[in-house]
């Protein structure tokens, strides 16, 4: 069994994480025997396939989302369905000896193509700051040297523009294709600047009367290829090719009691991805587990029936391919307002 020491060594953040992030102002030192299979989350980090914090699983969870409250039913075809949504999330994560912070925010515009018309344009654009934090590995093995190496102390920022059309096959179900573009930018620990374009298509079925609730269910099939343009440093710019599979359940439970003299609903989530592309890639089965709590910051009526403040927390879990003890988990904090 692989036994592991903790010392504390002082570190100096990195100058974009101090910009962006607290970034702790000391970085862990792991001793351990054998094959240290704990390094191996070090690829958790990844920006740009495989896990959940990569521009292919950012695109997909834009495409379909399961866990933030959108419209549903017949209503989102109103004029009361237009929004803006803005949201901000903060995310702690850790797999194997890697430790991760990443701050998230996102905004999404939504309007109907033209008056009378039921379908509608979907902008998204999600950004987020990530930060691994810095340590060092010392391998130690009776009769042989020790080996040490260093890994994190870096801070990759990515964005992606996703645009989509939301149409809908009957009051309860909606078709919506997308295309996006993602860019990272990030240093030598995360193998440099990276782009995807990709192209997906989503579908979301509403069941409005289970118990006092909706129960929505949702799929989601995206493609992506790494590009580069001018717009990102590329030492060494792949040409491959990924496919998401993604697929979820919400159910949304309206309050019988008010919360600060408003209405209320509550809802919980459960999304699985599968990513696919690179064989070598880790982190390529992704769960997500969540629950929120919304409330009205007005009664409704019209132009706000569908204004909520929400609140929520998300729990992740991405499958480690190689070992179980280097699967990745997180907790995230999210805050979002549409009106």
């Amino acid at each position: 069994m692989n036994k592991k020491a903790w010392s504390i060594t002082i570190a100096a953040p990195a100058a974009a994480g101090s910009v962006f992030l607290p970034v702790p102002a000391f970085a862990q030192t792991y001793i351990c025997t054998g094959t240290c299979p704990e390094v191996q989350g070090s690829s958790s980090a990844e920006p740009r396939y495989g896990g959940s914090n990569s521009l292919q699983f950012q695109s997909a969870s834009v495409g379909l989302d399961m866990f933030d409250i959108q419209p549903e039913g017949p209503d989102r075809f109103l004029p009361e369905g237009d929004s803006d949504t803005i949201g901000g999330a903060f995310t702690y994560g850790k797999a194997g000896f890697q430790k991760v912070e990443r701050f998230d925010l996102h905004y999404q515009h939504a309007r109907r193509l033209r008056e009378g018309s039921r379908a509608r344009l979907l902008i998204d654009l999600p950004v987020n700051v990530l930060h691994a934090d810095k340590g060092t590995v010392i391998v130690r093995n009776p009769g042989t040297p020790d080996v040490s190496f260093g890994f994190g102390g870096a801070t990759n920022v990515a964005a992606t523009v996703s645009v989509g059309v939301e149409l809908p096959a009957s009051a309860n179900f909606v078709i919506t294709p997308r295309v996006s573009y993602g860019n990272s930018q990030a240093g030598g620990y995360f193998l440099f600047d990276a782009e995807l374009m990709g192209a997906s298509v989503s579908t979301r079925y509403r069941l409005p009367k289970v118990g006092r609730g909706e129960l929505v269910l949702g799929g989601l099939v995206g493609y992506s290829h790494e590009v580069k343009t001018f717009l990102s440093k590329q030492i060494l710019p792949a040409n491959e090719d990924f496919w998401t599979l993604r697929g979820g359940i919400a159910y949304q439970l309206p309050l019988k009691s008010r919360m600060f003299g408003r209405q209320a609903s509550v809802r919980a989530s459960y999304v699985y991805t599968r990513e696919t592309g690179v064989p070598f890639a880790m982190f390529k089965q992704v769960h997500e587990v969540g629950f929120n709590i919304g409330v009205r910051t007005r009664e409704v009526a019209m132009k706000s029936r569908f204004e909520q403040l929400r609140i929520g927390v998300l729990y992740t879990h991405a499958v480690n391919a190689f070992t179980s003890k280097a699967s990745y988990d997180s907790a995230t904090l999210t805050f979002g307002y549409r009106f």
